[in-house]
């Protein structure tokens, strides 16, 4: 993705994972024939070589899942680190920040394996701890989506 402010884009993969880390809330983008619906989720994610997939769940009914279910791209977003630097003038305020950006494949997970390891990268992101238990029937009845990253962009505005 091309970045306008050089100065701000964060290209270390360990400052990368340190964002995401601390992040707590995504809010993935879809197109709804025609029209934006962009919503909050709770994630999880994995990098294996440099490459990103994001975990997030859900009903297995409603408007996200319908449109997990058409596939395509989606957009996501996270931030952290905020802060408002004040000013004498209003023009000189400024806000500190760190973010991602970006798109991939939206997909939902069949598979009873991969959904169990998903939904473990899930819960390690929201509670540190990854070792978990998925029973059968609850893995039956969850939805579990990954986004495939195919560009992502990270940028920071620190003092």
């Amino acid at each position: 993705m091309k970045m306008r402010r050089k100065e701000r884009e964060v290209t270390d993969s360990i400052e990368i994972k340190s964002v995401i880390d601390k992040c707590e809330i995504m809010r993935v983008a879809f197109n709804d024939d025609g029209h934006i619906y962009v919503v909050p989720v709770n994630f999880g994610y994995k990098e294996e070589n440099g490459k990103y997939t994001f975990y997030f769940h859900g009903a297995r009914d409603g408007r996200k899942f319908g449109l997990v279910q058409k596939g395509g791209l989606a957009g996501f977003e996270c931030d952290c680190d905020y802060q408002l630097v004040r000013a004498e003038e209003a023009c000189n305020h400024t806000a500190l920040y760190s973010s991602i950006i970006g798109e991939g494949i939206v997909s939902e997970i069949q598979d009873k394996e991969e959904k169990k390891s998903a939904l473990s990268a899930f819960m390690l992101k929201v509670t540190g701890k990854g070792d978990w238990n998925f029973p059968s029937i609850m893995l039956a009845k969850v939805g579990v989506f990954k986004i495939e990253v195919t560009e992502m962009s990270c940028k920071a505005h620190k003092q």
